[in-house]
């Protein structure tokens, strides 16, 4: 029984160790299209720097602010019906 447990923390140690070494990727930040005049933005950005636009939006949903050009809210799902269109 004491060896299954040591096999078992062995193995569960292994999988750690291998999720530790793999490389992180480059952090890229979340774009989209400004929903008036479609340049690019950048996530988090509050307005867009061409148009001047409003970028983020309360949802309705939950209340949490977000991105206005993301299609669902990222945390609770809700759909954007502005960014559906």
């Amino acid at each position: 029984m004491f060896l299954l447990f040591i096999i078992s923390l062995s193995v569960i140690f292994y999988f750690i160790c291998m999720e530790l070494d793999k490389p992180v990727p480059p952090f890229s930040p979340l774009s989209g299209e400004c929903p008036d005049c479609n340049e690019p933005v950048e996530s988090g950005w509050l307005v867009c720097p061409e148009c001047r636009a409003v970028l983020r939006e309360v949802c309705p949903a939950c209340g949490k602010v977000h991105d206005r050009w993301v299609k669902y809210c990222p945390w609770c799902r809700h759909l954007n019906q502005k960014a559906a269109v």
